[in-house]
């Protein structure tokens, strides 16, 4: 639980951080063609509000504010004061800007943005960006009953290969192309053993976005987090961080996956292949009925461990990066166009 808290807070840094690095790049491109083209610059101003720390510096006010939400460079001749606030110098004690002043002074930010991708892009090249090993494994590990996957005909086991015909290579590609496809039905290519289909469904969508997604679990393995007092679990001796990894010879590819299966095994001998502490070993177990539900239960809270769950670091292109930026942008306009 610490270790996703601190990873959490990480992530949020990471963001904020670039995110304001992104502000000061833009200004910074604005203020610099300004000074090449001769206009006069009054402000330099990283957030709004008032200022957290001030200082002027060759009659240019260099500024910090106190509201995190963007910042700008006051230029008089620019005529923008609703957002830099009136001008300490009379409009007309200054030469007017010509329009191959104005011109590359505005679009100095944009172009500045650019330049910090594309550095960006080659640092992480050179350095590397950490990901998940398991991302890239689009082995599905369980298929809810009475859902829209299970009657395109899913199962578990199968591998993702592509959506809509393009080929994808981590869960973020599936749900990203799931998500941004153009169409309400969904074409998933899988690949099930030595053979290879197309199946076609309508996924559901998030209840609170609206975003299309496919109702798949990821493979993983289940581990044993908590045995309930006095249950069949208990009394077949089975303990905490015991991996389940088959079922009546059955492999076992999810915490969901497990369930259907025990769920499906009510008042019957169920024989389980544990790992525990690198040993398998067996146990015989028979589920009990769920008061509610009927289902088979042995009494026990789960977690899940993804098979390979190490940290592996990708050097992607920078030519990959960009394009990937792009054709995610031009999918996102799509997607809005034909919602």
């Amino acid at each position: 639980m610490g270790a996703q808290i601190l990873k959490i807070a990480y992530f949020i840094f990471v963001v904020l951080l670039l995110f304001n690095l992104t502000i000061f790049i833009h200004e910074l491109g604005h203020y610099l063609v300004g000074r090449w083209r001769g206009a006069k610059i009054e402000r330099f101003a990283v957030w709004f509000g008032p200022a957290l720390w001030s200082r002027t510096v060759n009659g240019v006010e260099f500024r910090l504010g106190c509201i995190p939400l963007g910042g700008y460079v006051a230029f008089p001749q620019l005529s923008m004061e609703a957002i830099e606030g009136k001008s300490d110098t009379p409009l007309a004690d200054l030469p007017p800007l010509r329009p191959k002043d104005k011109i590359p002074i505005l679009l100095a930010g944009s172009f500045a943005n650019i330049l910090l991708g594309i550095v960006v892009a080659c640092v992480v090249t050179i350095v590397g960006l950490p990901r998940d090993a398991s991302n890239s494994d689009l082995k599905v590990g369980y298929v809810p009953a009475n859902s829209a996957e299970r009657d395109a005909g899913f199962q578990p086991g199968d591998r993702i290969v592509t959506i809509n015909g393009k080929q994808v290579n981590d869960w973020d590609e599936v749900r990203q192309r799931v998500a941004l496809s153009l169409s309400e039905r969904v074409q998933v290519g899988i690949e099930r053993g030595h053979e290879t289909k197309v199946l076609e469904l309508q996924p559901s969508k998030d209840s609170l976005l609206k975003i299309r997604m496919l109702n798949l679990d990821h493979a993983n393995i289940p581990v044993l987090a908590k045995v309930i007092p006095n249950s069949v679990a208990q009394k077949a001796g089975l303990r905490e961080k015991d991996e389940f990894h088959e079922v009546d010879g059955i492999r076992v590819l999810s915490v969901g996956h497990l369930k259907e299966l025990i769920g499906a095994r009510k008042g019957k001998l169920t024989t389980l292949v544990l790992v525990r502490k690198g040993r398998r070993i067996q146990v015989q177990i028979t589920p009990e009925a769920e008061k509610t539900t009927g289902l088979g239960m042995i009494g026990v809270r789960l977690d899940a461990r993804v098979e390979n769950d190490k940290v592996v670091i990708v050097n992607p292109s920078p030519w990959s990066q960009l394009t990937k930026s792009v054709l995610l942008m031009v999918d996102t306009l799509n997607a809005l166009i034909h919602t």
